[in-house]
């Protein structure tokens, strides 16, 4: 999924607000395979690692010449990165 700007300010705003409220930096806890649902892990397996439709939408567009800018692809990188961070 790739997140809208909307949901990147939201993230940023919720890791702030839990950063704050915390009063230190966000601590990840370590989980084990133990803590997972039952086939959680089979079933990640099986799905493809890319979605074909979204496959399908950026060969169109590559072959219709568009290209991402650098700053685009930038910015969608880094919200992914943020939105990943509340998980």
């Amino acid at each position: 999924m790739q997140p809208t700007d909307t949901q990147v300010e939201r993230s940023l705003a919720a890791l702030r607000e839990r950063q704050s409220a915390a009063g230190r930096a966000i601590q990840h806890r370590e989980i084990s395979a133990l803590d997972l649902p039952a086939g959680l892990i089979e079933q990640l397996a099986a799905e493809p690692a890319v979605r074909a439709d979204r496959l399908a939408q950026a060969r169109h567009r590559l072959s219709a010449g568009e290209h991402p800018d650098a700053q685009t692809l930038a910015t969608k990188m880094v919200g992914r990165l943020v939105c990943d961070r509340l998980r």
